[in-house]
């Protein structure tokens, strides 16, 4: 068979020869058309041919390893880790010409482990946090998750002297050797850091707990002297528990800057405090090691402050999600490992003078018995409801001198609220807890009463005298407004607990659930809760 170009030669002949022949020509003219379709489908069939081809050349090679160079080996060779296993590999000429392969880069290794490309570096992987530099250009890394140390080199191309203890890098796969830093990122821990002065008169009543907190901790850093010829073993910290809303983290701030305050008379300068506000729940993480690595963190910042020369007080509110027993954190395994990392940092602890860890709880009998005992949290204040008088001086607080109210004298302003929320009449009761015993208990509004609730039925008060200021009435707050916003407060708040948490509800009013049978609204049925509870006796 002819060539393409022989064979359209003689077509074209054929026609010269045969130019008194119209019939024959046109026969001939077909066939060179479907001569030029053949070809043109000859061309596309060998296209896909060779594409073809290739993809099956491609899928018959073998993938390539990818492994990161160590160093120099022996005998020409470079020492490459790959698997995690380590190798004295060859490496083909191109790749050691111009800079040839330093430490940390990445290459990929054929079937007989030879080194035949140079890959981009990685922008991701393992995550570790540098615990320590070593001698030769060495860092001591920790991992992620665990307490294990590992030791890594850096990339050549990184510098070394921008890393530091503490900081968070990415290593390679065979986690060899440091990549490159992590931009450092907020903790996500919720921690409030922040000085706020608190003075003590900002703290309605409690007066028992000033008390209380004066010896603990004023004392000891006070009058430490007296207390070491007494070879007394001051606590390193305490624990707040009472219902909620009652100022136990208030408390904690007022704490902190009444000691400030005395140190720095004691000392003629002019001392700064760290209040670390966490909140429990918010260390609580379901990957292993993350809350035990969020505990380091909060006695870490604690101990950076203080040597910078400021006083750290640790509030951790809600402790007993965190730090409870294995009943607190219902079914969670997490406790297992976050309160003995707790400990160890309390363990670590030397003085008041170094931090001072402050826990506080609704429900202390959650608490795990290794954290309250002697040497760590052994001073538990209780910080209760407040009574009539303290309920006034909480009251003095928001009512201060100077707003826009209808009495000067606070008296006449007080004395009405205080006559409506402490009386015990069928307006004020809010629940009848029927007992074991067959007896009714009724709860009344003083029964729930909180520096929080006041604070509440005070933004009341204060948005009906600005509804009536805006509509063009006198700006001020009327007793009426008070006592309204009371009532209004307590019957639109949802009191009765449901029935899942009602255990932990009647602990918020010291009661044991154990002699409650049953617990309603004043206007249900006196009868139903008698045949309740002969049910409950039964």
């Amino acid at each position: 068979m002819g060539d393409k170009i022989h064979i359209v030669e003689l077509i074209d002949q054929i026609l010269d020869e045969t130019a008194e022949k119209p019939q024959l020509q046109e026969k001939v003219l077909d066939l060179r058309d479907a001569l030029f379709q053949a070809q043109q489908m000859a061309e596309q069939y060998a296209l896909k041919i060779k594409t073809l081809e290739e993809a099956i050349e491609k899928l018959k090679s073998p993938a390539h390893r990818i492994g990161t160079v160590l160093g120099q080996g022996e005998n020409d060779l470079v020492r490459i880790v790959s698997g995690g296993t380590e190798y004295q590999a060859a490496v083909i000429p191109e790749l050691m010409e111009d800079e040839g392969l330093k430490l940390g880069d990445q290459v990929a290794l054929n079937e007989g482990f030879v080194a035949i490309a140079k890959l981009p570096l990685p922008t991701q992987g393992p995550m570790a946090r540098i615990s320590g530099k070593l001698e030769g250009g060495q860092w001591l890394l920790q991992g992620s998750t665990g307490n294990a140390e590992t030791i890594a080199q850096s990339h050549a191309d990184l510098d070394a002297s921008s890393l530091k203890e503490g900081e968070e890098v990415f290593l390679d796969s065979n986690q060899k050797v440091i990549l490159g830093k992590l931009p450092k990122r907020e903790s996500r821990t919720l921690i409030e850091d922040d000085f706020e002065k608190v003075e003590w008169s900002q703290v309605g009543g409690q007066e028992k707990v000033k008390e209380e907190v004066r010896k603990v901790l004023e004392y000891p850093l006070l009058h430490g002297e007296i207390l070491q010829q007494m070879e007394y073993q001051v606590p390193k910290g305490f624990l707040f528990y009472g219902p909620p809303g009652c100022g136990k983290t208030l408390v904690g701030r007022a704490i902190l800057s009444e000691v400030l305050s005395k140190l720095s008379e004691q000392e003629n300068s002019e001392l700064q405090g760290r209040f670390i506000h966490v909140k429990g729940p918010e260390i609580l993480n379901m990957w292993l090691g993350e809350s035990e690595r969020k505990i380091r963190e909060i006695f870490k910042k604690a101990r950076d402050y203080k040597e910078k020369g400021q006083v750290p007080f640790i509030f951790i509110d809600e402790a007993e999600s965190i730090l409870g027993t294995r009943q607190a954190m219902r079914g969670s395994n997490i406790s297992n490992t976050v309160v003995p990392m707790f400990c160890a940092e309390m363990d670590g602890i030397q003085s008041l003078r170094d931090t001072v860890v402050i826990l506080a709880t609704n429900r202390p009998d959650l608490i795990d018995p290794a954290i309250i005992r002697p040497g760590r949290i052994d001073r538990k204040i209780k910080v209760s409801r407040p009574n009539r008088e303290e309920c006034k001086q909480i009251l003095r607080v928001y009512l201060k001198d100077g707003l826009p109210r209808e009495h000067e004298d606070f008296d006449k302003m007080a004395e009405p609220f205080l006559e409506g929320l402490f009386a015990r009449s069928p307006q004020q009761e809010v629940l009848v807890l029927t007992l074991r015993s067959g007896s009714n208990r009724k709860m009344y509004w003083s029964d729930f009463i909180s520096g929080a609730v006041i604070e509440g039925i005070m933004k009341r008060a204060k948005e009906r005298a600005i509804e009536r200021a805006i509509e063009g009435e006198k700006l001020c707050i009327t007793v009426d407004d008070l006592t309204t916003a009371l009532e209004t407060e307590f019957k639109e708040g949802s009191l009765l607990p449901a029935e899942s948490n009602l255990d932990d509800w009647l602990q918020l009013l010291d009661m044991e659930s154990k002699n409650v049978v049953r617990v309603r609204k004043p206007n249900e049925s006196d009868t139903a809760a008698e045949n309740t509870s002969r049910r409950s006796v039964i």
